[in-house]
């Protein structure tokens, strides 16, 4: 049974084709004022000059990347192995639902990838910037893809798109894309960078 407000559409598709520092200088002593003494007053002692504090570097240490790979793995273990796989999975579901020739008849179901894509979001970003870049640009073209393609079935009852919804659709599995290589990419990172990946790869299980 089709869950209400999710649009489940049989259509007749014609398919055309870190610490911030400016400085860590000591404040330089007025020399005026360290050597006018009044001459009708007993000479004081000079002020010390206060000591210039160590240099400052926001390189990263071992511990950071510890620390980051601590927290990815983390991520990854309470929940985000689950969000990749159910993604990857929801992904290639809905791809197989995508026209390939013209005329064709086709039933285009996001259910299971918008879902997909909601537990994403619950997840929260990877505690890693790269991975992460990677990670919301998937859930970003995925999702945005999902919206075009759907924007783009016909109204009123008509099953035949019109050269403008076609267009649009086009452009949508096009970000649909997009999407799967960002993906991949994240999914390639958590591998390269932190040795997490999947039992079973979900791109080739069936």
């Amino acid at each position: 049974m089709t869950r209400p407000g999710r649009a489940r559409v049989a259509l007749l598709l014609t398919v055309v084709t870190a610490a911030l520092l400016t400085a860590c200088t000591g404040t330089d002593a007025d020399p005026a004022g360290a050597e006018a003494t009044p001459t009708t007053r007993p000479t004081s002692s000079p002020a010390p000059t206060p000591s210039s504090p160590p240099s400052l570097t926001a390189s990263p240490t071992p511990s950071t990347a510890a620390e980051i790979a601590e927290a990815v793995d983390k991520w990854y273990t309470y929940g985000g192995e689950t969000a990749v796989v159910s993604l990857i999975e929801e992904a290639r579901n809905a791809e197989s639902d995508r026209p390939r020739e013209a005329f064709e008849l086709v039933v285009l179901d996001f259910d299971g990838l918008t879902d997909a894509l909601g537990t994403a979001r619950l997840m929260g970003p990877i505690p890693d910037p790269r991975t992460q870049t990677a990670w919301a640009a998937a859930i970003e073209h995925l999702d945005g893809a999902v919206r075009e393609v759907l924007a783009s079935v016909p109204k009123d009852g008509r099953t035949i798109q019109s050269p403008q919804e076609t267009g649009q659709m086009l452009r949508g599995w096009s970000t649909f894309d997009e999407g799967i290589k960002s993906l991949k990419a994240a999914q390639a990172l958590l591998n390269r960078r932190f040795s997490l990946k999947p039992s079973v790869d979900p791109w080739e299980a069936e």
